[in-house]
């Protein structure tokens, strides 16, 4: 049962989203709890290690997954907590405000994000973003300001120096479920790293590899070992955005380098993200974006290993 003096951070979706706010929440742990599915729950234990972790909540609800029936329909609820707990939640989704809604029956509710979320809809309504007209918001600073969080408390968190491992040691994390997301260069560039690094390809359980890819060369890492690898590397290349937000709360990312796509949109970017050129604008996605169909359009090998040289 939560504190009703504490603030909740309801984020029911996926696990890049449960990250950002969970560095939010680190800033502050005694007074911010988070809501999100217990799936990311033993994540977000083994990335706290030697801080002190937020209080972590179960909501699981149907909707938020792809595999599920019942793109409205969030599954059964039970009451979380009756206490008069302010819950906060940055989505626009009215979905997630009905949810914390009947979990937490007598909250006061805190919610923006409702121009992004439509945004993403709506080509009309993304038009200004799109253009550069208006700023696309970043995700953390959305949970700061929505939760009052010092921002200087999460800049001073992410410019940490933390000692280098012993060994250099690159980590290429395959991550995404759908091949769109992937890049799907892998092989190639492994082959051009083994020639100057030690190099290992991760993944999760459920990922698909890339062509090229055999599945003795990939290490299937989740919670704690994916944790421990990303703490051992000096640079961690990594598309799919759940990895990369527990890689720089974890400030395993000496120097971030990523394969980015254009489809790859402004607003999932992490603070300490170095952009492609040109970058995206705007909220809506390629049109493939979910999809297992292979985007072509990605930064070669040879950029990638030139980047990580200079760094």
């Amino acid at each position: 049962m939560p504190d009703a003096e504490k603030l909740i951070l309801f984020e029911p979706w996926n696990m890049g989203e449960a990250l950002i706010a969970a560095a939010i929440a680190l800033q502050e742990p005694t007074r911010l709890a988070i809501a999100c599915n217990p799936h990311w729950h033993p994540l977000i234990r083994a990335a706290a290690e030697g801080l002190t972790p937020p209080e972590l909540l179960a909501v699981d609800l149907d909707y938020v997954s792809r595999r599920r029936t019942g793109r409205w329909n969030p599954g059964p609820l039970t009451v979380i907590s009756t206490a008069a707990t302010p819950v906060a939640t940055i989505r626009g989704d009215i979905r997630d405000y009905a949810a914390a809604r009947k979990l937490f029956p007598n909250a006061s509710i805190r919610s923006n994000g409702w121009l992004a979320f439509t945004a993403r809809r709506s080509t009309l309504l993304d038009l200004p973003f799109a253009r550069g007209w208006l700023a696309v918001r970043n995700r953390y600073r959305a949970w700061a300001a929505i939760t009052s969080t010092p921002w200087q408390l999460v800049e001073r968190f992410y410019q940490q120096k933390l000692p280098t491992p012993p060994s250099p040691l690159v980590t290429i994390h395959i991550g995404a479920r759908w091949r769109s997301k992937q890049y799907p260069h892998v092989a190639k560039l492994a082959e051009l790293l083994t020639k100057t690094h030690q190099v290992q390809i991760v993944a999760a359980p459920a990922d698909p590899l890339p062509d090229g890819i055999a599945e003795t060369e990939v290490r299937r890492l989740i919670d704690h070992p994916l944790v421990d690898a990303f703490r051992a590397s000096t640079h961690v290349i990594i598309n799919g955005s759940g990895p990369m937000h527990l890689a720089a709360i974890l400030l395993a990312i000496r120097i971030p380098s990523r394969a980015s796509h254009p489809s790859r949109k402004g607003s999932h970017q992490q603070p300490s993200q170095s952009k492609p050129k040109p970058h995206p604008r705007g909220y809506r996605p390629h049109p493939a974006y979910m999809s297992d169909t292979v985007i072509e359009g990605w930064p070669s090998p040879e950029e990638i290993v030139d980047r990580l040289k200079l760094n």
